[in-house]
């Protein structure tokens, strides 16, 4: 043990890259330019939304089996400062009582429409049949699951000011939190991930995915590329159509909404399963014409949005598993295990302070207490999370098994394959 820690205590600059250098090429750029940048750009953020702007918007709220929670949705949004909002609940086939309580909550005036397609065919067809009964310019697609900041939807539609704006992402923190060890884990992921990591790449221009649970779409940028495509991973999907398109896509940080994630680690890899297949599938199947700088559609942004995406989860995952069987072939096991448990406290140290610096920009929504948790979050993203990651990558690509995701009704499945 003292052998170790004088081996690693006389390493110069040459020696601490050779061996740390899975830590320097991904987390280092990755949490400490970001870091820095967010810090840096904080003095110029705006927070008050220009008054003036306050255009109508048409909430859809889309959903399936989803009655317990539709009231408490309904509520957050009668409650917003911003008036002007449309409600329409589309119902996407449920067999629960959540069509029976839209209903009652239209009568009441709570919901100014209520449509269902009768039969499930899954998010997407739900949310582009509830964009037919849209009335406004500005579209919002929330889960009914999720409840909101009163001036939510104020900090949200200030984004869309510029007409070059074709979506703007709103943040996201987990209400559940308290409920479990899993949960908590997950809203320090979010806080972290979310609030700070999409402030970075929106600042970058390089912001690749607008949130299901909550997000504003221009109508017309909806219209040009047709609307949603099958899931899963629709809001990933719609994301890269957009930027495609030639729509900025803007993240609003001071509009926060809360939602419930799995208590439980196997509801966790469930969900964590299909939004990693959604990576390979969409980022590498299908948009991977953004990398040929010779498609007549080629922008380097985009280009740059799908690198930062594929740089740092596909292979940050796989060169990780490639960096430990480097450790132990080159040190032997002894030397191995003192590298990684070296590796394993920067992470620690680095994911408190980064932690830290979610505390100073989002307050509430990253309680300081949560530092406590930070070091078994930092220990079960490094080994399950990137365990199970490099699962979903290695199924997708071998078995493309996202396109049996129960998650979309097999008849609409096999109707999206024969298309």
């Amino acid at each position: 043990m003292e052998s170790s820690i004088a081996l690693l205590a006389q390493l110069d600059l040459q020696g601490f890259v050779y061996l740390f250098w899975h830590y320097v090429i991904f987390d280092l750029s990755r949490y400490g330019l970001s870091v820095i940048a967010i810090l840096l750009a904080a003095p110029w953020e705006r927070s008050s939304p220009d008054p003036s702007h306050r255009p109508a918007v048409s909430v859809l709220l889309v959903g399936f089996n989803e009655g317990k929670a539709l009231r408490r949705t309904v509520r957050s949004l009668g409650e917003q400062t911003h008036q002007n909002l449309e409600l329409i609940l589309v119902d996407d086939g449920s067999i629960d009582r959540m069509r029976e309580i839209g209903w009652a909550l239209r009568r009441r005036g709570e919901l100014d429409r209520v449509v269902s397609t009768g039969i499930r065919g899954g998010k997407s067809s739900a949310i582009n049949m509830g964009l037919e009964y849209a009335r406004h310019d500005l579209v919002s697609i929330v889960d009914i699951d999720t409840t909101f900041d009163r001036d939510a939807f104020e900090q949200l539609v200030a984004g869309m000011a510029d007409p070059q704006v074709g979506a703007v992402a709103g943040n996201l923190a987990v209400r559940n939190a308290d409920t479990t060890l899993m949960a908590r884990f997950q809203a320090i992921e979010y806080i972290t991930s979310i609030a700070l990591g999409r402030r970075f790449t929106a600042a970058l221009g390089i912001l690749s995915i607008v949130s299901g649970a909550f997000g504003v779409f221009r109508r017309q940028a909806l219209r040009q590329i047709g609307g949603w495509d099958v899931g899963p991973g629709e809001d990933a999907d719609i994301t890269d159509k957009l930027r495609r398109a030639g729509w900025a896509i803007e993240f609003a940080p001071h509009a926060w909404s809360m939602t419930d994630v799995p208590e439980a680690l196997s509801g966790f890899t469930h969900q964590r399963l299909r939004w990693n297949r959604s990576v390979i599938r969409f980022r590498l199947r299908k948009y991977g014409a953004a990398f040929n700088p010779f498609w007549r559609g080629f922008r380097a942004e985009n280009a740059l949005a799908m690198a930062n995406i594929l740089f740092y989860q596909v292979v940050l995952s796989i060169s990780f598993y490639v960096y430990i069987v480097w450790l132990f072939s080159t040190l032997g096991p002894h030397g191995a295990l003192t590298v990684l448990g070296a590796t394993m406290l920067i992470y620690i140290l680095q994911g408190l302070l980064v932690y830290c610096v979610a505390w100073i920009m989002s307050g509430p929504r990253a309680p300081l207490a949560y530092a406590l948790y930070v070091p078994g979050q930092i220990l079960f993203s490094t080994f399950v999370q990137r365990g199970i990651r490099m699962i979903a990558y290695l199924d997708e690509w071998i078995f493309r098994r996202s396109y049996a995701d129960p998650y979309v009704p097999s008849k609409v499945r096999d109707a999206a394959e024969r298309f």
